[in-house]
């Protein structure tokens, strides 16, 4: 007997949807009609992992098994998160004497928390601070990936008079 023929559906999903586990409802035209299927979606998925439902394909046109539905994952970017594997990166901005001096910031997390995270004294630009097991599920089921905080220092374009003599104190001090 030979098999229908396998169909592919495409389901786009947000980074928050691929943090966790799921069921999505699909439909698609087989056969000039309508299948609508549900699909269990592991919390970690990632963009071109490819969730097989036997038998949900095209009929075979000789009676025998029906063909198998591939659903192919695409992940949609993220407006502040960039997925690195189970690795979340995220950028924020410190103030130039917020990383000689040091500060906690606010940080969101994929599960839509907001921890505080320590800012140590003289912090270089584009430093990484880790937050172990803040990233993304491993499909596996096996812990989490880790977020990182890249640190932007913001660099003031203009200084006001009282910014100007500070600054030549800093300098006259051996900054």
């Amino acid at each position: 007997m030979i098999k229908g023929q396998d169909l592919t559906y495409e389901l786009g999903l947000s980074l928050e949807e691929a943090a966790t586990s799921s069921t999505k409802v699909i439909s698609y035209h087989e056969g000039g009609r309508q299948e609508t299927v549900s699909v269990k979606v592991p919390a970690g998925i990632s963009t071109g992992k490819k969730l097989r439902l036997s038998g949900k394909g095209a009929a075979s046109p000789h009676g025998g098994p029906n063909g198998d539905l591939y659903v192919l994952i695409r992940v949609l970017d993220h407006p502040v998160f960039k997925r690195d594997g189970d690795d979340l990166l995220l950028t924020r901005e410190i103030r130039f004497t917020e990383a000689l001096s040091g500060t906690e910031i606010e940080v969101p997390t994929i599960d839509r928390k907001t921890l505080r995270l320590k800012i140590p004294p003289g912090t270089q630009n584009q430093a990484k601070l880790r937050m172990k097991s803040y990233g993304m599920p491993r499909m596996d089921g096996d812990g989490r990936g880790d977020a990182y905080i890249q640190v932007s220092i913001a660099v003031p374009a203009k200084l006001n008079k009282k910014q100007k003599a500070l600054l030549k104190e800093m300098e006259d001090a051996g900054f």
